[in-house]
Order: C-alpha cells, then structure tokens, then sequence
C-alpha cells in the first residue's frame, strides 16, 4: 500500500487511448461475435492477459481472458471473456466463441502477452480452445521485451522478468496503474446485464472492469513506446468516443432464461455497443446473409416483448432457493393476481435470491403486493410442503 501511494502522488493515474469494450457470456449476441471475428481478420496485432481467482491450498481457477484487437494507434476494441459465465454447449453463440478463438489463434497473428504464454493452457479447460491451437499462434513475450529495453536504457538499474515492477512501468510511461484489485473476484460476473445489481454493487464492478481493462491496456502504450509495431489502420471503423459495454437503463435483465411464458431462443442480449457499430458499419462489411439476420431480429423481439413483460412489476426479495417457478406461477393464481411472466435473480455479492413478477394490472399494483409479500420465505416453503404432502396423503385413502 505504501509503495502504490508513492507512486500516486508521483506520477498521474493512467490514460489509456480510445477503445471499445465488449463482453463474451451467455448474454453475448451472434452479431456481436461476428462483428468481433471480422475485426480480428482485419488486424494482425493483439494484446492478452487473463486473471484468475486465489483457491487456498488449490490450483488458482481460471476466470477472465482479456483480450485487445489494436485497429490502429489510438483505436481498438476490448474484449472481456468471462469464462465462469458461458453460454451453454448446445447454443450456437458458443460455437462462434470457439470461432472467435480458431481466428485468434494463427501464425500471422502477432499477440502480445506479459510473461509466459503457457499460462493459456488453464483455460484449455473450458473447451474454446485446444493447446494444439496454441501450439499455432506467434505469442510475443511483452515482459522480456521490456526487460532488454529497459536494461539497455538503465545499464546501472539492471532487471529480471521476475524482478520488473510497477515503479518501472511507471517510469517508462509516466503514469501510474492502480494494481490494489489485483487478486479481486474476477469470476463475479462483470457485464451488468447478467444480474440485477444496486448502485454500490454498480460503482465496485466498475472498478474491476476499469482494472481489468486498464491492466493490458498499459501493454499498448508499453508497445508503441518501444516501437515493437509498424503503424497500421484497420477498415473497421471505429467510434468517436469511448463506449461502455452496455447501456444503463438495460440492466434489469435476470440471468434464468426462458422461465416464463414466451418462446425460447438459444441466447439474446441488450443493445450494445457492439449492435451500434454493426448498424453504422459499411454495407460492404455486413456478412450476415438474411437466415442468420432472422433469428437475431426474433430475439430482437423477444428481448422487447420480456421487456414489456415486466414494465410493472412485484419483486420478493430472500426468497427460499427451493421454490420453483411452477410452484410460484401456482401459488400466484391460487391468489388471484393476474400475472404475465416470473423470474428469478441472485444477488452477485449476498448470492440471496428475488423473484420478479410482471403484473398485468398496474393500476392494482399496490393490492396484490400486499397480498403476496410475505410469501416464499422459508417458513412458506415448510408449510407448503407439508400441505402438499398431507393433501397427497388423503387422496391416497
């Protein structure tokens, strides 16, 4: 902590280039993933790193890969792959993930790592990628690099990759990286959209995406300090201004699909910025044919339809894990509250569930949350067991 306030008050806090950030998870869209492919095809320099979780007395768990497709000097896309949040193996957004990695990992794709890349087998595990395909790659050891530069221009101040630490990169960008969320819960779930989150559960996950970002992108400005690339520009152009993953007003998603009464889709996601850049892309970059534009319009549709859905609606906060939603939609209508869907949530940070139900009703609002307030607790839970138990016990005689 001393050695990070020291730096703090010498040197001003770090001033990443332009970028535009992405999320890969099971809210990730197939137009999103395809626009991201693209990009990767139209550049040959990238930067890496991921981050893990601390298991005590266990091997750390892989979580993130973040990932940079430099466009161009002062442009690029960013790219956070949470690995704890997947889409399912039977959807086909999980397949262009794997895409996603096939075109990563090439020989004409120069990508630079801090340290060794072998650290890229762990994630082997959740099956994007296989080491063989790694074996492919032109990986670009960035700490050796800055190793030799640095002992060049310091022969008095020599360093080891082992020994090089911030007080150095510091020096040689003259800015200073907070590293304090180094070893923070990065298999969390950062993109907003997945879970409902208040305003102070919103300020820390900025946080750790802020470091999560700034963390490999202070790998670009270290790369064009030391002139490791030639300059290039990318057809994909890029934004005016830097662009959050999501916007605001569209995280109230719940992260159970399909659990009520609407028809199902393998994956569906908020606009982001990934869908603004897709719509003002040139025709001549468009390589969606007309059946892969039709299921992502209907998704389109049933994102807006939930939406609707849930305009007015009741949410019961702690509710007992073991109620399910069919049980729930019952003990709704045995009520009689009109509802039109009901899903769940979870707490990122107590891990307490909610159910929310999008009333019909709205002008009675009010009367049917006080009907069923108190319900789904864990005593309701007991009580309604029992009486389901006891009611299949007399049918029995």
């Amino acid at each position: 902590k001393l050695h990070e306030h020291e730096l703090a008050t010498k040197y001003p806090p770090f001033d990443p280039l332009k970028f535009e950030q992405f999320f890969v998870n099971f809210r990730t869209t197939d137009s999103t993933l395809i626009h991201l492919i693209d990009q990767i095809k139209s550049s040959t320099v990238f930067t890496l790193d991921t981050e893990s979780i601390l298991i005590p007395y266990q091997l750390n768990k892989p979580a993130l890969i973040q990932f940079q497709i430099i466009l161009s000097e002062s442009f690029s896309s960013v790219v956070l792959i949470e690995m704890c949040h997947l889409p399912r193996a039977y959807e086909h957004t999980l397949t262009l993930v794997k895409q996603f990695f096939q075109t990563l990992f090439n020989a004409d794709k120069n990508i630079f790592i801090w340290g060794d890349s072998r650290e890229l087998h762990n994630f082997c595990s959740y099956n994007l990628f296989t080491c063989d395909q790694l074996d492919l790659c032109n990986p670009i050891d960035l700490q050796n690099e800055f190793k030799t530069h640095w002992n060049k221009q310091h022969p008095h101040q020599p360093t080891t990759s082992a020994s090089i630490n911030y007080s150095e990169l510091a020096c040689e960008l003259s800015q200073w990286l907070d590293k304090c969320r180094t070893t923070s819960s990065f298999d969390i779930g950062l993109d907003r959209t997945l879970y409902h989150f208040n305003s102070a559960e919103i300020e820390h996950y900025q946080s750790l995406i802020r470091y999560a970002v700034y963390d490999f992108l202070s790998m670009q400005q270290i790369i064009l300090k030391l002139k490791l690339i030639e300059h290039q520009e990318s057809n994909i152009n890029p934004s005016n201004e830097i662009i959050t993953a999501t916007l605001n007003d569209l995280t109230d998603m719940a992260r159970d699909d399909d659990q009520h009464d609407l028809p199902t889709t393998n994956n569906f996601e908020p606009i982001s910025p990934a869908n603004i850049q897709a719509d003002s892309t040139p025709k001549r970059q468009q390589t969606l044919t007309k059946a892969e534009r039709r299921p992502i319009h209907n998704r389109t549709s049933i994102l807006k339809q939930r939406k609707r859905y849930y305009k007015n609606e009741i949410i019961i906060s702690n509710i007992d894990r073991r109620f399910t939603i069919k049980q729930i939609k019952g003990i709704i209508k045995y009520y009689s509250v009109p509802y039109s869907a009901v899903k769940f949530s979870t707490s990122s940070t107590t891990r307490k569930q909610s159910v929310h139900i999008g009333i019909r009703s709205p002008s009675q609002l009010n009367d049917y949350q006080h009907q069923i307030d108190h319900l789904f607790t864990t005593s309701h839970y007991n009580r309604f067991i029992n009486h389901q138990q006891t009611y299949r016990s007399s049918s029995k005689r």
